[in-house]
C-alpha cells in the first residue's frame, strides 16, 4: 500500500469553529470570556468554538477521515465543546461558512458555524476560559456584548 504524503498546511491555515449549542427550550447557550488583557475579547460573551489544533490533525492521520465519525472538523468541534463545556452534543450541522485572509499574519482562516443540541443542559462545568454562561433566546443572544469578532457571532446567529 502506497503511503500517502499529507501537505503541511497547519501553519498556514486556521480553521474556526463555532457552535450555536440549542437546548430542548431552543435556548443558546452563551458563554461568558475570562478578563484577561492578553486574550481576544475579554469579558464578553461567545459561543462555544476554537480551532482545529495538530492533535486533531494527528487523530484523524491514525484513522479513517472520510466523513464518517472520524471526521476531523466534527471532532475537533466536539473535542472544544467537551473541553470548555463538559456538554456532549448531537445533530450536529454546519449552518454558516466563510473565509478571509489575514494579511499581518499571512494566515489563510476558515470559520465554520455549527447548529447542534444538548439533552442534558444542566451538565454544563466551564473551563478556565470562560466565567460565566446562560442559556438565552436568539434575540436576547444578539443584545450580549460580544466585542469585535469581526461579525462571526452574529453571521453564524443569523443562520438558526
Amino acid at each position: 500500500m502506497d503511503k500517502i504524503n499529507y501537505i503541511d498546511w497547519i501553519d498556514k491555515v486556521k480553521i474556526l469553529q463555532k457552535a450555536v449549542i440549542k437546548n430542548k427550550e431552543d435556548k443558546i447557550l452563551a458563554l461568558k470570556r475570562v478578563g484577561a488583557q492578553n486574550w481576544p475579547r475579554p469579558n464578553c460573551w461567545d459561543l462555544v468554538g476554537g480551532r482545529v489544533e495538530d492533535s486533531d490533525i494527528e487523530q484523524w492521520k491514525a484513522k479513517s477521515g472520510k466523513g464518517d465519525e472520524n471526521d476531523i472538523l466534527i471532532n475537533a468541534l466536539k473535542r472544544e465543546i467537551k473541553e470548555e463545556t463538559s456538554l456532549v452534543v448531537q445533530n450536529i450541522r454546519v449552518i454558516h461558512a466563510t473565509s478571509g485572509f489575514n494579511d499581518s499574519k499571512k494566515l489563510f482562516v476558515v470559520a465554520i458555524g455549527y447548529l447542534c443540541e444538548v439533552s442534558d443542559e444542566d451538565a454544563v462545568k466551564l473551563s478556565a476560559e470562560h466565567t460565566e454562561y446562560k442559556w438565552v433566546a436568539k434575540n436576547e443572544f444578539m443584545g450580549l456584548e460580544i466585542g469585535d469578532d469581526g461579525g462571526l457571532i452574529y453571521s453564524i446567529l443569523g443562520k438558526c
